[in-house]
């Protein structure tokens, strides 16, 4: 389920989710072109019509696609990090704020504990929300036809 109040509370984690799913097209397209290539080889070698031009041809394309795909792997993941670390610090912010607002009388509305479990369990939850299930949901819709 998207929350539209925790991308409001951290806009600054948009440009990296965006960036993220930017990442993940261009390896989805990469993977595209490696597939595309491999079949391509196969079919000519199969009907004995690739020539050795043509195998390093594929080989240098494939060698190619590969380093890419790596690069875009590497910037998903930093991608990645960045918005959840970004989403972190404001909700973890915004948790003291309200603790101290509240004083000593947070303990009629939660224990100690309970605060404690969620600003430190709860918050990190957030990494896997905007650092993958936020990027993977806007790909999923993209993929849709219209």
């Amino acid at each position: 389920m998207f929350d539209k109040r925790l991308m409001a509370m951290c806009p600054e984690s948009k440009k990296y989710i965006v960036g993220n799913i930017i990442c993940q097209w261009v390896e989805l397209m990469m993977n595209a072109v490696m597939i595309f290539v491999i079949a391509n080889a196969v079919g000519k070698l199969y009907r004995k019509e690739m020539t050795v031009n043509e195998m390093l041809i594929s080989l240098a394309i494939l060698a190619g696609v590969l380093i890419v795909r790596f690069v875009m792997t590497k910037k998903t993941t930093q991608m990645s990090y960045r918005a959840s670390k970004t989403v972190k610090r404001v909700m973890r912010e915004q948790i003291y704020k309200k603790i101290l607002k509240l004083g000593n009388t947070y303990r009629e509305h939660a224990t100690t504990a309970e605060l404690v479990q969620e600003s430190v369990e709860g918050v990190e939850q957030l990494e896997s929300y905007f650092g993958q299930y936020v990027p993977q949901l806007v790909l999923h819709l993209r993929e849709k036809p219209l």
